[in-house]
């Protein structure tokens, strides 16, 4: 009798017991391959110029992400704080904070070994930055002209095109 009361809890607890840790293995990596992910995003574009809009994506989460860090959350709000500050007067500070933060969340996703050197590594071909001079000379040059231009003007004598004026 004392048996088959053990083996029907057996058969009962046992399955639910599987199901929990499995629910508790699968949240646990979601949350695991968040951090990662985040990680990965903030360090692809630690030194993009313009900001790229997946670095800001990924800085507006890390208060979600990283909730149960609070050394990690903590760095972001020092840097976030830098990141509003005079530009000029805390470009150093912003750096050397950013560089914080990145290596503490590098401590958190398993990549000891990875150091703030390492993490300030950052390669940036030069045509990358010729063609960012180029596109901010057009569109400077486009501005100006637009600035410039009180109205634009059709001229019905060479077949309707437009001109500015």
């Amino acid at each position: 009798m004392f048996l088959n009361l053990i083996a029907i809890i057996a058969i009962i607890v046992g399955p639910v017991a599987a199901v929990m840790i499995t629910l508790w293995h699968q949240d646990r990596k979601q949350k695991i391959d968040a951090k990662k992910r985040l990680f990965l995003s903030l360090m692809a574009h630690r030194k993009a110029l313009p900001p790229n809009p997946e670095w800001v994506n990924a800085l507006n989460v890390i208060d979600v992400v990283f909730a149960d860090h609070p050394n990690v959350v903590s760095l972001w709000h020092e840097y976030y704080n830098l990141l509003h500050a005079d530009m000029e007067k805390t470009q150093q500070q912003r750096e050397h904070k950013y560089l914080e933060m990145l290596s503490a969340m590098a401590n958190v996703v398993g990549y000891k070994s990875l150091s703030q050197t390492d993490i300030d590594k950052f390669y940036f071909p030069k045509a990358y930055g010729d063609q960012l001079e180029i596109n901010a000379k057009v569109q400077k040059e486009f501005l100006r002209v637009l600035e410039n231009s009180a109205r634009f003007v059709l001229d019905k004598k060479r077949g309707g095109h437009n001109s500015l004026q």
